[in-house]
């Protein structure tokens, strides 16, 4: 199936009564309009309702509920401020010229002539001049993508940057505040119990044992015990991000993120992180044997990568316009965090031949800020291979 115009995406999302979900899903997966994409994930991910006879009602009562939440987080904000600066300033530059890159929507506005979601033309036409650049380390790679990157010079564009970074820290500080009088868990999750060898296992031990050294396992977020003071995490601010770049209002971006936050802990507890780290480690080894010695080789931190890749859903390695082209197909599918190593794989796949061509530093800063993918492709491997995969395991 090909991608579906805006057209059909506007004539789907103006149905009066009665939203064909089923119908949105399959377009989406194939990638959604920048124009519409907020308001399509907002009805993939649930914060819209199908049913629109009581729309208006649910909107308002959202739009209430988050305005009763505290912005504010003395303990915190500070540090939430400073990741959120450092994350646009490394991400984002001015490109004047540059064609429509993302649409902006409402939870839910009338819309404009040009079929975004109550956004000012001005102030998209400000957004327009954003786009999208990678911030590396001082490696060959990364140096020649830094120097093809003009100076961020256009006054209009960083008042636009200034607005999202408020955006995303008040998100961020409503959601944290959500989870404060939250009781959390004394006792750990214990790993469930597997029918894997003995290998796998003591594959999983070293992941464990390496984890508080190679990287913070900790849940997203949390609340230290017996206090009111909340535990932050920069992955916060790459998964809230994407939705801040099309979803206009702040109500709509924090249920947004608010639900794939739920998924990912829910998934969490049944499949505990440490867990797909080991398992994509060995299919990793199983389909890719001579990437996988290569990085053995090099010594590239593979339980790093992994946790990153698996933890984060991309959001802090791939090109923003990539990132949302996925999780397109992401929200649109009913186990879209099972997919997801499967694409990390597919990653791997596709970017076998230049990864192979690099020294252990550049290695390293592409994994952890990969260059513009094919993501079509990409998610069709993924697909292709979870069938191989599984066709293999059937006749074990």
């Amino acid at each position: 199936m090909s991608v579906v115009t805006l057209e059909e995406f506007l004539e789907l999302l103006n149905e009066e009564q009665y939203l064909d979900l089923n119908k949105l899903r399959n377009y989406a997966r194939h990638g959604i309009q920048p124009q519409v994409r907020g308001e399509v994930w907002l009805y993939l991910l649930g914060v819209l309702a199908a049913n629109k006879s009581q729309e208006m009602t649910t909107v308002r009562s959202k739009f209430l509920e988050y305005e009763s939440f505290s912005k504010r987080i003395p303990s915190v904000e500070k540090l939430i401020r400073t990741e959120v600066l450092r994350y646009f300033r490394q991400r984002f530059h001015v490109h004047k010229g540059s064609p429509e890159r993302f649409g902006l929507s409402v939870i839910r506005g009338p819309r404009s002539e040009r079929g975004s979601y109550g956004a000012p033309k001005s102030e998209a036409a400000v957004l327009d001049c954003l786009s999208y650049p990678r911030i590396l380390p001082s490696t060959q790679y990364g140096l020649l993508i830094m120097r093809s990157n003009p100076p961020l010079d256009d006054t209009q564009a960083v008042h636009a940057q200034r607005r999202l970074s408020q955006i995303v820290e008040n998100v961020l500080c409503a959601y944290l505040n959500g989870q404060i009088g939250v009781q959390i868990r004394e006792e750990e999750h214990t790993l469930p119990e597997t029918k894997h060898d003995e290998d796998y296992a003591s594959l999983q031990h070293q992941i464990e044992s390496r984890m508080p050294h190679a990287y913070q396992w900790a849940p997203q977020a949390s609340v230290v015990p017996g206090t009111s003071i909340v535990d932050f995490h920069p992955s916060l601010v790459y998964l809230c991000v994407p939705f801040a770049m099309c979803v206009r209002a702040e109500a709509g971006i924090y249920f947004a993120f608010a639900r794939l936050m739920t998924m990912i802990e829910d998934y969490n507890r049944v499949h505990p992180l440490p867990h797909r780290v080991a398992s994509f480690l060995t299919l990793f080894r199983t389909t890719l044997p001579e990437l996988h010695t290569y990085f053995e080789a090099e010594e590239v931190d593979l339980v790093a990568v992994a946790t990153s890749w698996l933890q984060h859903l991309l959001a802090r390695e791939m090109q923003m316009d990539d990132l949302m082209r996925l999780w397109d197909t992401y929200f649109a599918v009913p186990d879209l965090l099972d997919l997801h190593l499967y694409v990390c794989l597919a990653i791997l796949t596709n970017c076998k031949d230049a990864l192979e061509d690099l020294d252990r530093s550049e290695t390293t800063s592409m994994l952890f800020s990969l260059p513009p993918l094919d993501v079509d492709r990409i998610i069709s491997d993924a697909t292709n291979i979870r069938l191989s995969l599984e066709n293999d395991q059937l006749y074990e």
